[in-house]
């Protein structure tokens, strides 16, 4: 695992600046915010594009004859799952394929739910399709985030769709199987379609198992689209590749049909190539970074607790973002924003902009150089100070 300084390289996070001017208050914040890693992809990854690069002509490519071999193999060694073949979609990301199903499988007008604080694109796509927002805001319990049930099921009673996060960005949550089961029970009791987002499934701390849950019926699997990445996994997000699982085979025949009719069954060769090595060879590459990565949690944990226990870092079980509780402060969130990007110079994503719940909170990306955590920790230390 090596970091690498990506500045100049048209980065979104580190070169915001050229990219988006307005998107921070001070030019010189130390961004910890976009959800990528500053890790180098594997070995592997490098030298297979990196020979397919060479070879000097880049014309239409099919995708590699074992790419859905190494899903179907990855996905039973990290989850257990045994999927087939025909049930993988390839799709141009998770993001385009939610949208996807949005417009699929449901009308203008249509209900969606969604669990608050929760990844802004999963609004934003509801909204940008015309479709109305159902919000059932996740309950925040001695510094753990738990699901309201009874708002929940409430909620899903005039529900077509339910947009599940899985494990769940921002807040860290890895759902329990109970949990699952049990939103799983209400979604299929009032015919509610879900589409479950587990781009950071492969992203656990040790101990901590993500479960897919259409992996925990075939009733499950029937009703639900689950939606997959190497691009967290395995830092490829530039190449833009993802794939739909969907097992039931009339919402996957509309999903396929509709994917020949837009044009879009054609994929860019290197994002196929470093899907096909990463799912192959990655394994090592990625329990080394999830190990940097846990340690990395819980270096920022414990500086807060010792230096800051104003400000709570909510409990994690995965992915490389943690959720920063500064409502102590009793700050707005432009003074806080203010304060983290002009005094502290820190970039991190404002908690408002994931919908009920956010307010007070930031989100901070960890998967970076141990260097920078500190930096960016004794910055945070020294504003309030």
């Amino acid at each position: 695992m090596k970091y690498i300084d990506r500045k100049g390289t048209n980065s979104i996070k580190w070169d915001w600046y050229e990219w988006n001017k307005n998107l921070f208050l001070d030019k010189d914040v130390l961004p910890m915010w976009v959800a990528d890693m500053d890790f180098e992809a594997p070995e592997e990854v490098k030298k297979a594009l990196k020979e397919r690069i060479e070879h000097g002509v880049y014309g239409y490519t099919y995708e590699p004859t074992d790419l859905k071999d190494n899903i179907i193999n990855w996905l039973e060694y990290k989850h257990n799952w045994k999927i087939k073949k025909e049930d993988i979609l390839h799709m141009h990301g998770v993001i385009p394929a939610l949208d996807f199903s949005i417009q699929l499988f449901t009308n203008p007008g249509d209900k969606i739910l969604i669990q608050t604080p929760v990844y802004p694109p999963f609004m934003s796509s509801v909204k940008n399709n015309n479709r109305n927002l159902l919000i059932n805001e996740l309950k925040l319990v001695d510094n753990y985030y738990e699901i309201d049930f009874n708002d929940f099921e409430e909620k899903a009673r005039d529900a077509n769709m339910f947009i599940l996060c899985s494990p769940h960005n921002p807040i860290g949550r890895v759902w329990s199987k109970e949990e699952l089961e049990k939103m799983g029970e209400i979604c299929l009791k009032h015919n509610v379609l879900i589409v479950s987002d587990e781009i950071h499934a492969d992203l656990t701390f040790k101990d901590i198992k993500h479960i897919p849950i259409a992996s925990i019926s075939e009733d499950l699997s029937q009703n639900t689209i689950t939606l997959m990445a190497p691009s967290k996994t395995f830092n490829i997000a530039g190449l833009h590749y993802g794939f739909a699982i969907i097992s039931n085979p009339n919402l996957r025949e509309t999903f396929e049909k509709w994917i020949n009719i837009s044009g879009l069954y054609m994929h860019n060769f290197t994002g196929l190539i470093a899907a096909n090595t990463a799912y192959k060879y990655g394994k090592e590459w990625l329990e080394e970074v999830m190990n940097y990565i846990e340690d990395n949690y819980n270096y920022v944990k414990d500086f807060f607790e010792k230096n800051i226990p104003e400000v709570k870092v909510i409990k994690s079980e995965g992915t490389f973002l943690v959720w920063l509780d500064f409502r102590q402060l009793n700050l707005s969130q432009n003074e806080l924003r203010e304060l983290l990007e002009k005094k502290a110079k820190v970039g991190l994503n404002s908690g408002d902009t994931f919908g009920p719940g956010g307010k007070g909170f930031m989100r901070m990306n960890i998967a970076t150089s141990r260097e920078n955590i500190e930096k960016a920790c004794k910055r945070i230390k020294n504003a309030l100070g």
